[in-house]
């Protein structure tokens, strides 16, 4: 069996804890647990860092670019190649 717990609450309190009783039809002990069990799920969550803030910390390296890229030197590429078609007479 769990630990029992007293506490005094005001006239406020008190009417939202029955209205939440009528709305879950449940106990006033199932209406606290619940209560409790959410706030502390939230205050988990809000503690949890961001994904923003787990990727910043990350160190990427400076991108390096490929050895051997053909898209850049293209016009150079082609030219040699009809070059050496003329050359071969099959141009």
């Amino acid at each position: 069996m769990g630990e029992t717990i007293t506490f005094r609450v005001d006239e406020k309190t008190r009417q939202v804890l029955r209205n939440l009783m009528d709305h879950d039809k449940g106990t006033r002990s199932q209406v606290i647990k619940e209560a409790l069990q959410a706030r502390w799920a939230a205050i988990e969550k809000s503690a949890r860092p961001s994904a923003w803030e787990v990727y910043s910390k990350l160190e990427i390296p400076a991108p390096r670019g490929p050895k051997h890229d053909r898209a850049r030197h293209a016009k150079k590429l082609i030219r040699e190649m009809l070059l050496a078609k003329r050359r071969n007479g099959t141009l």
